[in-house]
């Protein structure tokens, strides 16, 4: 099982490509159980807050595709963290015809943004809910069907953890799960089911907490599919906020160690009038990718952009090059001892670069 990162405008903008073990690594997206998922997309002119006098960003590196009808497939799901033009970006997601197949997937702001418009169709547009621990319809589920009458379905999660007096509206994680269905290959295959929202078939593992209080400890099972996880967060959300999912349903999940961690790598702050904390940084990321094992630590928003207007005068950027990030991470390791920050690949993604991450 593999999951392929590709940046489309070397900020925020991903395509993510999960793939089964049997996939080709030529064209994964296109074998039966792959799954898709575009993030935020913003391929086409600038992003407005307001008016161009408060805010107005455009970005300085080309896309690598102009418009979404360039993309090899229609996406299976469109992912929308937030309702800031960078990430919900008009333009751009009206480049997709208003049949589209594909089902939008937003935090509340956003899909009402969205729906307001009056674009697509009102079914295609769904608004996520806030994941509440212990109610486990607040996770966003997809049934995979087998590729062969005697297979069994795969699965596809998606998680919104809001921070709690977030001032800015910014910061969010949003928790993606991925089991492929296991099966013999067919050649009659079904189309992906977009079921409502239900629990998980059995109650989590009681065995959910490290006996370090930092690091989690992965399922112990081994009679099932492992799942693929990533968390995408590019302003970043305290760690504690992560925990309670992470500790009960990515561990009985088996979907851990995780596989990405999509977060900024550069800290941004504005006066506390205009947002205060705008982007964690490396400080912020730095503790997930310890807790959870990552594997790989996807720098996002950290582009140059040509910011204007009267929001950004203030703003403060303090860069973290991917050296001290790597160091940080490997900050109090003991000869002998297991730590996640052995293993995290630390990755900056230039528009059109693309990642591969196999799960352990």
């Amino acid at each position: 099982m593999s999951l392929t990162i590709k940046s489309l405008n070397g900020d925020t903008a991903f395509l993510l490509t999960f793939s089964p073990p049997v996939a080709p690594i030529s064209s994964p997206g296109l074998f039966p159980g792959s799954f898709t998922i575009l993030i935020d997309p913003w391929l086409t002119g600038p992003a407005t807050i307001l008016s161009s006098i408060f805010s107005i960003s455009e970005q300085k590196n080309k896309p690598c595709i102009a418009s979404l009808e360039e993309l090899e497939q229609e996406p299976d799901i469109i992912l929308i963290s937030q309702d800031k033009p960078d990430h919900c970006h008009e333009a751009t997601l009206r480049q997709l015809q208003q049949d589209c197949q594909s089902t939008i997937l937003a935090t509340p702001s956003a899909a009402r943004k969205i729906r307001g418009w009056k674009h697509f169709r009102p079914e295609l547009v769904q608004a996520l809910p806030r994941y509440v621990e212990g109610e486990d319809q607040t996770v966003y589920r997809l049934v995979l069907p087998p590729m062969s009458p005697r297979g069994t379905c795969g699965e596809v999660t998606v998680t919104w953890i809001p921070a709690k007096r977030d001032i800015s509206g910014l910061h969010h994680a949003i928790c993606i799960t991925y089991r492929p269905p296991c099966s013999v290959l067919s050649a009659s295959l079904g189309h992906y089911l977009d079921l409502p929202m239900s629990p998980p078939p059995s109650p989590g593992s009681p065995r959910t907490i490290a006996s370090s209080p930092r690091t989690i400890v992965p399922s112990p099972y081994n009679d099932r599919e492992k799942t693929m996880s990533v968390i995408y967060s590019p302003h970043g959300i305290p760690y504690e906020l992560i925990r309670p999912y992470a500790s009960s349903y990515l561990v009985h999940e088996a979907a851990l160690p995780l596989g990405a961690l999509i977060h900024s790598f550069d800290r941004v702050e504005n006066p506390w009038y205009l947002g205060g904390n705008i982007s964690a940084g490396s400080d912020g990321g730095v503790q997930i990718a310890r807790s959870l094992l990552a594997q790989a630590w996807i720098s996002a928003h950290d582009a140059d952009k040509n910011n204007r207007g009267l929001s950004v005068k203030q703003t403060r950027i303090n860069k973290s090059p991917l050296d001290d990030i790597d160091k940080r991470l490997h900050e109090g390791l003991r000869l002998g001892k297991i730590n996640a920050a052995s293993q995290t690949k630390i990755i900056s993604l230039a528009s059109g670069e693309e990642y591969r991450i196999e799960r352990r």
